[in-house]
């Protein structure tokens, strides 16, 4: 299974504990449109998800704007490997089952 990350944020704020991820894969569809799942979850914990059927790839990144606005800094993969490193198996758990919901 393939898994393309069009987003991966991570918030860290020791002052209030906060040390969580946001992102969104993109699970199948066409070059722009088609079928999203977003997660979240504190690091450590399990992931929750979303699932956006048949969207645009726009609207999706007006949802990764908001989080940027929000602190989460946007990283890449192996960035967050470092941090978290049962990330990678938590999300394919997570994209897995999405497909199925879809």
């Amino acid at each position: 299974m393939s898994i393309e990350h069009t987003f991966i944020g991570w918030c860290r704020d020791e002052e209030e504990n906060h040390d969580k991820v946001w992102g969104i894969i993109k699970l199948n569809g066409g070059a722009w449109d088609g079928n999203y799942v977003t997660y979240w979850g504190r690091r450590g914990k399990k992931l929750q998800t979303k699932i956006y059927k048949d969207v645009g790839y726009w609207e999706m990144e007006n949802l990764a704007d908001k989080k940027t606005g929000k602190g989460y800094k946007k990283i890449e993969k192996s960035q967050l490997d470092k941090v978290y490193p049962e990330f990678q198996q938590d999300l394919e758990k997570t994209a897995f089952w999405a497909m199925f919901k879809v």
